[in-house]
């Protein structure tokens, strides 16, 4: 522009002085401008009011620079805004991720936590499930065996008390004799019922013998009879006095094994039927607690990304209006130096101001 305005100018001079060199086909408007006041000047044309025309070009592109500068300004304090706004935004978002992550972490800490519980109880449950079961067996074992040794004290105490009888009706050589029978029959329940009860064979043993010896003889001594009577009943008393401590210890070992059975009972009722499921449940809302935060998270990251692409879209913008700014007021000074050469061509080609 200022290498026009001053051909314009040089064209202007020119022409005041006849030459006519310029073809005004080439020429920009603003020259056709001057070369036609130039063409008036031969004709005693006012130069003033191209200093006037030149003052109104002046002050037309100083407006231009004013209202870009304004322009600009407004644009800036916008964009300040929007930075300010979006950066704002980033950092929310980055705190609420970041609060988000310690939540889901923590919601998973409590799930695994919560998992090694149920693990543990389902371990507990099947270990409780066996001992119930050992429980049971030993129970139905020690039944099993105080039935048999219970029966085995009934059993010699019906031979005892089948014993005793008969030695009572014994009164001399012949009820000796009609009894042999029956003594042989006894003697040989007892020699069964002392193998059942080996403990006892100590006592049985001289029983034995001397029913043999019954059924062998016919000779009666009253006198060691009735002690051997007497050594039966209290044998026998001992054998009810065994019986009942064995029935005691029984039904008191029975009642602790029933007490521990039914705690074990009691704990694999508790862990089957409320720990297992509370730990279900418990593991089921914090998984769906995790899943609500972590879609939350994915929104907050989405919105993250979003605000982050908005600030750079609109730092670039800035960066796009700055250069236009500048390049509009490069422009606009040009022009203002290129009318202030043209005011200074003028002055040497001897027009000024008046």
């Amino acid at each position: 522009m200022k290498t026009f305005i001053g051909f314009t100018l040089l064209y202007l001079i020119l022409a005041n002085q006849g030459i006519q060199l310029i073809q005004q086909d080439k020429l920009h408007p603003i020259s056709k401008i001057i070369l036609g006041l130039s063409d008036i000047q031969s004709k005693d044309f006012n130069f003033q009011q191209l200093f006037v025309a030149l003052d109104e070009l002046a002050q037309s592109f100083q407006t231009r620079i004013n209202d870009e500068n304004t322009s600009y300004e407004q644009d800036q304090q916008s964009y300040f805004s929007d930075v300010q706004f979006y950066e704002n935004q980033i950092n929310d978002f980055k705190n609420k991720i970041a609060q988000l992550e310690i939540e889901i972490k923590e919601l998973s800490d409590e799930g695994l936590r919560l998992q090694t519980f149920l693990t543990e109880a389902n371990q507990d449950l099947n270990d409780g499930i066996k001992l119930l079961a050992q429980k049971e067996q030993q129970i139905n074992s020690d039944n099993t065996v105080f039935e048999q040794q219970n029966q085995e004290y009934a059993d010699t105490i019906n031979i005892l008390d089948q014993a005793i009888t008969l030695l009572n009706e014994i009164k001399d050589e012949t009820s000796l004799i009609q009894k042999k029978e029956h003594i042989k029959e006894i003697s040989q329940n007892m020699h069964k019922s002392m193998k059942k009860l080996s403990a006892k064979r100590v006592f049985y043993q001289p029983l034995v013998n001397l029913f043999t010896q019954l059924s062998q003889n016919n000779y009666l001594d009253q006198e060691n009879l009735n002690k051997v009577i007497n050594f039966m009943n209290q044998l026998r008393q001992n054998l009810i006095d065994a019986q009942t401590s064995l029935q005691n210890q029984h039904e008191s070992q029975s009642k602790l094994q029933q007490d521990i059975l039914s705690e074990t009972q009691a704990k694999v009722s508790g862990i089957q039927d409320v720990l297992i499921p509370l730990l279900g449940t418990e593991i089921s809302i914090k998984q769906s607690e995790i899943r609500t935060l972590s879609s939350i998270l994915q929104d907050a990251q989405s919105n993250l990304s979003d605000a982050q692409d908005n600030l750079v879209a609109t730092q670039n913008r800035w960066i796009e209006r700055t250069a236009t700014h500048n390049n509009l007021l490069q422009q606009y000074n040009n022009e203002l130096l290129a009318i202030k050469e043209a005011e200074n061509a003028l002055k040497k080609g001897g027009i000024f101001r008046q």
